[in-house]
Parts: structure tokens; C-alpha cells; sequence
């Protein structure tokens, strides 16, 4: 049976207090450093996102997930198209294998061109194993349509991710859970899964989201 653990704080220093070589995966969204403005107040702004606050805090968490990686294991970053300082960073700690493209059946607001994906960067610490048939590269999910958090991934993109880089019982870290899709993902997918998340208010809403998925215990 597969467990999940959501620490509420910041993951800085709930990374700091996690022993080395802890999990076989990370899959994690971290705040871009765009500066997103959610149209319209349906979802509050990123805490971090500014490109100064960014950078500062992606050179401050990818080391720890470096830490905490088992021996050759693998991370996927979300990250938007115009961060090219963002591949540049994790190549200090990982082995850069690819650039994941999530294609959205939507359309973002632009001027000239009008943005239809996000890159996801696959990156290895030491060699795992190579798996029996290689994935594509450009993966397509149904943006969420009615999100609670202004980045919410939908659940059948992050099972992807989880399927691509964790084994069946391996335990996943997610350092920015949001509203908790890399958690409902693993539980569903077989895996155990650690979350961590400032917001209170999203804390929540993971308790309530796995609170429907997390099966029962068996009968003694």
C-alpha cells in the first residue's frame, strides 16, 4: 500500500532535515520566475516567482534534491520556455538527458505567438536504468479547467511523469505540491510520495484531494 507525507513549510528547510540518498524520484513545479499574474482573480499570484526570488531559490533546492536522490535516479523540473538559466543550473548538479515539451489544449494570451506548452527537464543523477522502450518527448495533457492553484497541473500529465522516472513502490519527492498532483499521481500510480508546501491554504486542499484517493486500510 503506498503512503504519502505532506510537510506544511518551507521546503528549504524540510529538504535540510531529510536524510541523503531518501527517494528514488523528483517530480516538482517550482515557480518559474515570470512574475505570472493569474487573469481575472480566480487563482493568487506564486510565492517566488519574481526572477531575482527565482533564481536565488532554484540555486538553493536543487542541490538538496541532488542530496536526497538515491544513486542513479531521475528528476523532472517544470519550467517555462524562456528561463534559459534554468538548464544551465541543473547541469551544475545533474546530467541534463532532455527537455519535455507538456503540449495544453490550450492557448496562452500573446501578441506574435500565443504559447501552447510548458518544457519539463529530465535530468539523472549518476545512470538509471534504461528502460524497455523510450518515451516521446512531447507529452500531451488537458490543461486543468477549473484550477485552485494558478499552476495546477492536471493528474494524468503528473501520473506520466511518475510512471517515467519512479519504480512501483519507489518514493517520490515533490519540494512545491500546490494544490498536490504529483501526490494524488503517485498514490494512484503505486508509489509513496512526500509533498511539501508554504501555502497553508493548499495544504488543505492536498489533505482533502488525498483524503479521496488514499485507499482504505485493509481489515485486521
Amino acid at each position: 500500500m503506498s503512503n504519502w507525507t505532506l510537510y506544511e513549510g518551507d521546503c528549504l528547510k524540510v529538504m535540510r532535515e531529510l536524510p541523503d540518498n531518501s527517494v528514488d524520484a523528483v517530480v516538482t513545479d517550482p515557480p518559474y520566475g515570470i512574475d505570472l499574474q493569474p487573469q481575472r482573480g480566480r487563482t493568487k499570484p506564486i510565492v517566488g516567482d519574481r526572477k531575482d526570488e527565482a533564481q536565488v531559490l532554484w540555486r538553493a533546492f536543487v542541490p538538496e534534491c541532488y542530496r536526497l536522490l538515491k544513486p542513479n535516479t531521475a528528476a523532472l523540473f517544470f519550467a517555462g520556455w524562456s528561463e534559459a538559466w534554468v538548464p544551465q543550473l541543473l547541469a551544475e548538479w545533474f546530467t541534463v538527458k532532455a527537455c519535455i515539451v507538456w503540449r495544453k489544449n490550450v492557448w496562452g494570451i500573446g501578441y506574435y505567438t500565443r504559447p501552447q506548452h510548458e518544457f519539463i527537464w529530465y535530468c539523472h543523477k549518476g545512470k538509471p536504468p534504461v528502460p524497455d522502450r523510450a518515451e516521446s518527448d512531447v507529452w500531451d495533457a488537458p490543461r486543468v479547467p477549473h484550477p485552485k492553484h494558478a499552476c495546477e497541473k492536471p493528474v494524468a500529465l503528473m501520473r506520466r511523469a511518475v510512471r517515467f522516472v519512479s519504480p512501483v513502490g519507489g518514493t517520490i519527492l515533490d519540494p512545491f505540491a500546490g494544490v498536490g498532483s504529483t501526490l494524488v499521481a503517485a498514490i494512484e500510480e503505486g508509489r509513496n510520495v512526500i509533498g511539501i508546501e508554504i501555502e497553508p491554504e493548499y495544504c488543505e486542499i492536498i489533505r482533502q484531494r488525498m483524503a479521496a484517493v488514499q485507499q482504505p486500510l485493509p481489515l485486521a
